[in-house]
């Protein structure tokens, strides 16, 4: 099974509350989002990539 992968450009606009905030540009899906939070982050991350692999699976 090949392991699917995406491209991910983080900009972090600041540190407050010891998390950050900033947005995410998905270079394969052409998507940006901003977050509030590292959590915030992985969680928009782990959605692309079910994104990414729902596209795989409906073109096979």
């Amino acid at each position: 099974m090949k392991e699917e992968k995406a491209t991910f450009v983080i900009n972090v606009l600041y540190r407050n509350d010891s998390t950050w905030q900033g947005n995410l540009h998905w270079l394969e899906g052409d998507k940006e989002s901003a977050f509030r939070s590292e959590i915030e982050l992985l969680s928009l991350m782990d959605s692309a990539m079910d994104l990414t692999k729902e596209k795989k699976r409906d073109s096979d």
